[in-house]
C-alpha cells in the first residue's frame, strides 16, 4: 500500500483518539507498529489498524498490562483469543457485581441520610414493613458491649463474598426472647439489607414495626430500649418477633460518636387501634 493511501500519525491519532506520544511509545516497545515508515522517519498507518488499536485500548481498560497485551498479540490465534476474551468477560462480570453493590450502598446511605434529616426523634412510629431481603452473619448470642471480633470478621467475609464494599450499612438483630424479658442488649446476628447470591437468602418479615430513633454511640443503646419497652407497655402492643437495630447516621456522616442516629424496629402484632404512622 502506497503512503498516499495511508494515514499520517497525526490523522491516525485524531481518528483513533490515541495521542501521537502514545503511538510513538507503542512503536518503540514493539506493541503497535505503523504499517509503513518512510525514509524520513514519518509513520503511516492503514485503516485496518484501527481494529488492533481498538483492541489494545479495550484490554488496557480491562486492566491488562502492556506486556500482557503485547504477549497476546505476538501469540494470538483463535484459541488463545477466545480464552482471553472468556477470562476478560469473567473479570467484567466481577467488576459489574462490585459496582452494583457500591451503587446499592450509595443509594441506601443517601436514603438513610435524607430520611433522617426530616425525623422527629422524640416520637415513636408504627409502620408496615414489607418482606425485605437480608444478608445474615452466623448466629451468636452476645452482649453488644462484648461484641466479638470474630463476628465482625465473619460478616466481613460474607460481605466480601457478595462483592459488597467495606462500609456497606449493617445492623444487629435483638432476639424476640430477650425483648420479651425487656432486655435489648443481647444480639443474635449482624445483618445488611441485601439480596444475596452466595449465601442463603434471609428476610426481615413483613408486618407491623414499632420504630424508635435516638442519638447514641455504637453499643450505647440501653436508654432507647428502656423507652421502647415502656411505650409498648403503655400502648399494650404485643411483641411478635425480633428487633432490628441500625444506624441512619454514623461515622461517615457525623464527626462525634454521641451524635450518631440509631434506628430500632421492633416487630409487633397489628395494633388494636389499626395501622398508623406516627403519634
Amino acid at each position: 500500500m502506497h503512503p498516499n493511501e495511508m494515514l499520517s500519525i497525526s490523522a491516525f491519532s485524531k481518528l483513533s483518539e490515541v495521542s501521537r506520544k502514545t503511538l510513538i511509545y507503542y512503536d518503540r516497545i514493539g506493541l503497535f507498529k505503523p504499517a509503513f515508515v518512510a525514509d524520513n522517519g514519518y509513520r503511516y498507518y492503514s485503516h485496518s489498524q484501527f481494529e488492533t488499536i481498538g483492541v489494545i485500548h479495550i484490554f488496557k481498560e480491562l486492566g491488562m498490562s502492556l506486556e500482557e497485551i503485547q504477549q497476546h498479540l505476538g501469540e494470538r490465534s483463535p484459541k488463545t483469543t477466545l480464552r482471553l476474551l472468556c477470562k476478560q468477560e469473567e473479570n467484567l462480570q466481577l467488576q459489574i457485581a462490585k459496582l452494583t453493590r457500591a451503587k446499592q450502598m450509595i443509594i441506601q446511605r443517601a436514603e438513610n441520610i435524607e430520611q433522617s434529616m426530616h425525623l422527629d426523634t422524640s416520637q415513636m412510629y408504627v409502620i408496615w414493613q414489607p418482606k425485605t431481603p437480608l444478608l445474615l452473619s452466623r448466629r451468636i448470642y452476645s452482649s453488644k458491649k462484648e461484641f466479638p471480633d470474630e463476628l465482625w470478621e465473619d460478616f466481613r467475609v460474607r460481605l466480601n463474598k457478595e462483592h459488597a464494599p467495606l462500609g456497606y450499612p449493617s445492623g444487629v438483630i435483638i432476639p424476640k426472647e430477650d425483648l420479651l424479658k425487656t432486655n435489648g442488649d443481647m444480639i443474635s446476628h449482624m445483618y445488611s439489607f441485601m439480596t444475596t447470591k452466595h449465601h442463603k437468602q434471609a428476610y426481615m418479615p413483613e408486618g407491623f414495626y414499632l420504630v424508635s430513633y435516638a442519638r447514641a454511640d455504637y453499643g450505647d443503646t440501653d436508654k432507647i430500649y428502656a423507652q421502647i419497652f415502656k411505650y409498648i407497655k403503655e400502648k399494650q402492643y404485643v411483641i411478635k418477633g425480633d428487633a432490628y437495630e441500625d444506624y441512619m447516621q454514623d461515622e461517615i456522616v457525623l464527626q462525634h460518636a454521641e451524635d450518631y442516629l440509631v434506628r430500632v424496629m421492633v416487630h409487633i402484632e397489628e395494633p388494636a387501634d389499626g395501622y398508623h404512622f406516627g403519634e
